[in-house]
């Protein structure tokens, strides 16, 4: 079984795909920046920016009645490395002890200026 999440808008991607692997729903999420769809600002702080995304995230997982307890790898994208413990600050609130993999990587830009982005995948049994 296969299930998609239409994106917003009728962008030509995924939001999520559901799948079931072995009697296990694995869940893979889109990236997340900090955009808002319905039009509110999206906060200037890369703090902000972190929690917005995982917001998103949280959300699109309920979808599939999940939640971030179920999130086993993240992979950031940061504009700015040297800005890491802002956002590891996050997570780490976020997550608690039950932190996934997680990985993160440098870029020289993300989509509509945002200064990070968000990608997970979750695993419900």
């Amino acid at each position: 079984m296969r299930e998609r999440l239409p994106a917003p808008g009728g962008a030509t991607y995924s939001d999520a795909v559901n799948v079931d692997v072995g009697g296990r729903r694995v869940i893979y999420l889109a990236g997340q920046t900090p955009r808002e769809r319905d039009g509110s600002p999206v906060p200037v702080d890369l703090a902000g920016q972190t929690e917005r995304c995982f917001e998103q995230i949280e959300a699109l997982l309920a979808r599939y009645d999940a939640t971030l307890h179920d999130v086993v790898q993240i992979t950031t994208y940061l504009t700015d490395l040297s800005r890491y413990s802002e956002f590891a600050a996050v997570r780490g609130r976020v997550f608690g002890d039950l932190p996934p993999a997680s990985a993160a990587v440098g870029v020289a830009e993300l989509l509509g200026g945002a200064l990070v982005e968000i990608v997970a995948v979750a695993v419900v049994d």
